[in-house]
């Protein structure tokens, strides 16, 4: 059984219930990938613990005062996570508006004990003790994450117990070599070495110089953690990771990712992430799930998913190899923007209509839609998009040749604002044999036309009080 959805309702931020859809793998690179994105203090976090409730413990999770939101029924928690052969299981607190909460499968009580065995989690806080004692404790990777639940907060500091997995990955080092290879870019050469006061250390090997655990920086140990959650797991289950991206070096991120998309063929795996570089465009188009958080006006948090029908859009625009950057690195930094986008035609506007605002003395709000859709006809696939992840401020800007294109898409998305421009391009062309030449509100060089000042300050002075 792969996991489906989650719901949740009553924790933290999340007053009325709202609903996590799972990407169910198909064999696809990166078909099992669920993205999970928001500016912060929206309730990433806040999904990530409560997945982390439905793994298997030795107690009931409890929920104290503070992360019981009096929005819903009064305090209580109901959370289910719902399979895609329609069973669940739900967790609740007492109907006596206490901490503890009963667990139950189908409707039927049942322990903690027999809660999910295939879910790994990843916390974002992942220190790790430089020089640890080895024993022969249990570097199972079911009771590893058992006692992470059983002895650490949700939010805790950094990671507990985490030198039994080091001894576990010393015990497998070729196959936790080879990923880590892939991760790092070069090969490896670490060992497990021992100082005077007899506690034990990861040393590291480069050229003729060693270097102790301590010297190594935060990413490595990172990319550590993020290789544990996956060398060692299993077709059928969950691998969930919050904010992989944290001290990590855009070439690592990459890498990283290049990894997960690998994993994700058959097995589900949930990215809670701020960076462009963990979400990944062609995964989409395989299955992989977005959703984007929200805090609302009251506060409360809002669960946004991109639809299917945007999954297609975006599959266009990757087969569109006349203009690669619709939907470049530039362009996925839309799912990470509070609210207040403007969408343009082309890249000429998104350079130009900020170079007006400079010469008119106007700061503009908002944010511009990457370098442009790549045309007018473009426009409605990125607004749909937009209203997918619950923007609410977004501004689309047409030329003037384009009065039709711009009434359809108002008509379609009429909590938007339109606006079309008084000449057919944003600056002026000259006529070549492709296409004839056009006047624009600017010159040919980005200067604003003395004729269209007034008209550009009205258009610009909208804008920002739409966004």
């Amino acid at each position: 059984m792969a996991f489906k959805r989650l719901e949740i309702a009553g924790l933290r931020g999340f007053g009325k219930e709202q609903a996590v859809e799972f990407a169910i793998p198909s064999g696809e690179s990166g078909s099992g990938l669920t993205f999970i994105v928001g500016a912060n203090n929206s309730g990433k976090t806040t999904i990530y613990e409560a997945i982390r409730s439905f793994i298997t413990a030795h107690h009931a999770p409890s929920f104290s005062v503070g992360k019981r939101n009096v929005n819903y029924h009064g305090g209580r928690i109901h959370m289910k996570l719902i399979y895609d052969n329609g069973e669940y299981i739900s967790i609740e607190t007492d109907k006596r508006n206490g901490s503890q909460t009963e667990i139950t499968r189908n409707g039927r009580v049942i322990s903690p004990q027999d809660l999910e065995s295939r879910i790994a989690i990843l916390q974002s806080r992942r220190y790790v003790e430089y020089s640890f004692p080895i024993n022969n404790g249990d570097t199972n990777r079911a009771s590893y994450l058992r006692n992470q639940i059983a002895n650490a907060p949700n939010r805790n500091y950094g990671l507990i117990s985490f030198e039994q997995r080091i001894r576990k990955m010393y015990q497998n080092k070729e196959s936790f070599d080879s990923l880590l290879k892939q991760a790092l870019g070069y090969d490896p050469n670490w060992t497990i070495d021992e100082n005077d006061h007899g506690e034990h250390f990861i040393k590291f090997t480069t050229g003729n110089q060693y270097h102790t655990s301590e010297g190594v920086g935060d990413g490595i140990w990172s990319i550590f953690t993020i290789c544990d959650t996956l060398y060692d797991s299993k077709p059928g289950e969950m691998i969930v990771i919050d904010e992989p991206e944290l001290s990590l070096h855009p070439a690592y991120q990459k890498r990283v990712m290049e990894l997960l998309k690998r994993y994700a063929i058959d097995r589900q795996i949930v990215v809670c992430t701020h960076s462009t570089y963990f979400i990944d465009m062609l995964s989409l188009t395989n299955g992989a799930e977005l959703c984007r958080t929200v805090k609302n006006e009251s506060g409360q948090i809002e669960v946004h998913r991109l639809s299917e029908k945007s999954k297609q859009q975006i599959k266009g625009y990757s087969d569109n190899y006349f203009n690669p950057h619709i939907l470049g690195n530039t362009a996925k930094e839309l799912f990470f923007v509070e609210d207040g986008v403007i969408v343009v035609e082309g890249q000429d506007d998104v350079v130009l209509y900020q170079r007006a605002a400079e010469q008119l003395g106007i700061t503009l709000k908002g944010e511009f839609f990457g370098w442009g859709a790549g045309g007018a006809h473009n426009i409605p696939s990125i607004l749909g998009i937009l209203k997918d992840l619950g923007y609410k401020k977004v501004a689309a800007i047409y030329d003037g040749d384009m009065k039709d294109k711009k009434e359809k898409a108002e008509k379609e998305f009429g909590d938007f604002q339109f606006f079309t421009i008084p000449t057919d391009d944003i600056r002026d062309k000259g006529a070549s044999k492709a296409r004839e030449g056009k006047k624009g509100m600017m010159s040919e060089k980005g200067m604003l036309k003395t004729e269209y000042q007034a008209e550009m300050k009205g258009l610009l002075t909208q804008l920002n009080e739409c966004m």
